[in-house]
């Protein structure tokens, strides 16, 4: 059987649109509903929308140009196409990406990364205004109370200077954590400046002295103020130790000091959450200790403690070599053409692996939507040449999806769409 090498230029341009446009509905759901919705669900909806968008693109692409199928085809068998452009991309790769989500991020038992936890709360004069009821203080209680036993955990209030409640220490008991709850209490009322630099730098001294093993150190800082402060400074031994400090301002408070918050969690790879009053810090506070369980997504980072060996980075690799290749296979169900899906599912199985490759060494990013970007397009470009980087077979075959018409590819210079069996017909009709 002979096979040939064939292009639609029109196919490719419309791909990139498809796969552009399901990056950036992809990263609005990664924003909107990551941590809402479940991470196998999320990436169903991920993969299942991207394969719509590029399904998309390549079918009004072949209708309006016919380069691959022919004139025949969207003359007489078009309109079944986009009757099959749903179930063929959306729903199959919905679950698909669902199935293959569930097994990278399956866990026997939920994994919880260990970390040594310093909780640094703001008691400047300003709380009084902005914290009249001691808000903050019941979140930090209720936060100590949360904490899994044997954790290691410390408390650190600050003005323009700064005092250990608690240095780091394992909490052993329940009597523990009362005790700490208590002297908490009975710590320095709101009085005094602003100091976040100094506060930051006593506690990155702190986890130093507790032997805080590299990647397993985290700040919550919670501030309504602003300071003077070199952030790339303050923030660099979080950075060489792979610390991160976690943010958390009152919306309207100090909009200055919310900026400040926002850039020393993004220097030092955490969060930060501006809450709209202070009744609201106890879910906020309580929210960055909950995350410490692992999860991860095909298309994120995963947390440390998950970066050992090479399995995971094998399976996300291999786990987006199939999703490309099912998403190959999809537009040759929805061009219901053997010949075609063969070599769809071929370039897909290329286009995924490329894309598993740039995920996997690409992240962790600073930017890593940028890295998710040039995944999907990179997943689009390749599929949209899969006709010409495997050629596509030709010859008289029984070739149909969903039923069993017999027909004769054409020669080069015919229409390849056109059948020359008698009564014509669709290639695999």
């Amino acid at each position: 059987m002979t096979s040939r090498r064939l292009w639609n230029p029109l196919l490719t341009v419309f791909c990139l649109i498809g796969g552009g446009a399901g990056f950036l509905v992809g990263e609005w759901l990664l924003a909107r509903y990551q941590g809402v919705l479940h991470e196998t669900l999320l990436m169903g909806i991920y993969f299942g929308q991207l394969a719509l968008w590029i399904g998309l693109g390549a079918l009004l692409a072949e209708t309006l140009s016919p380069k691959l199928n022919g004139q025949n085809w969207r003359l007489r068998y078009a309109s079944d196409g986009w009757k099959l452009l749903v179930p063929a991309t959306l729903l199959m790769l919905f679950a698909a990406g669902t199935l293959f989500q569930w097994g990278y991020g399956f866990q026997p038992e939920k994994r919880q990364i260990l970390r040594d936890y310093v909780l640094v709360l703001d008691i400047s004069a300003s709380m009084k205004r902005n914290d009249p009821q001691e808000e903050s203080l019941h979140a930090a209680q209720s936060l100590i109370q949360r904490i899994d036993e044997g954790t290691r955990f410390g408390v650190l209030t600050f003005n323009e200077k700064f005092s250990w409640v608690q240095p780091i220490t394992e909490l052993k008991d329940a009597a523990a954590k009362q005790d700490l709850s208590r002297r908490l209490g009975e710590a320095a009322k709101p009085n005094g400046e602003t100091d976040i630099g100094r506060a930051l730098t006593e506690a990155a001294r702190g986890m130093q002295e507790a032997g805080t093993p590299p990647q397993a150190g985290t700040v919550i800082l919670f501030s309504d103020g602003h300071s003077p402060m070199d952030v790339a400074s303050v923030t660099a031994p979080f950075v060489q130790n792979g610390f991160k400090i976690h943010t958390v301002g009152l919306e309207g408070a100090d909009e200055e000091g919310g900026r400040l918050l926002q850039s020393i969690a993004a220097a030092a790879g955490g969060t930060f959450q501006q809450v709209k009053s202070a009744e609201l810090l106890n879910e906020a506070i309580g929210s960055l200790y909950t995350e410490r369980k692992t999860t991860w997504h095909l298309m994120g980072e995963r947390p440390e403690g998950t970066m050992e060996g090479l399995f995971l980075p094998i399976l996300r690799t291999v786990l987006l070599l199939l999703l490309g290749a099912l998403l190959g296979l999809s537009l040759g169900i929805v061009f219901d053409n053997r010949f075609l899906a063969r070599s769809f599912l071929a370039g897909g199985a290329v286009a995924g692996l490329l894309a598993g490759l740039l995920l996997e060494y690409g992240l962790p990013s600073a930017d890593s939507w940028v890295v998710r970007g040039e995944a999907d397009l990179v997943l689009a470009l390749v599929l949209s040449l899969s006709t010409l980087l495997f050629g596509v077979a030709q010859g008289s075959v029984n070739a149909g999806f969903r039923g069993s018409r017999t027909r004769e590819l054409p020669e080069r210079g015919g229409d390849y769409g056109r059948s020359r069996t008698p009564g014509g017909g669709k290639q695999f009709r």
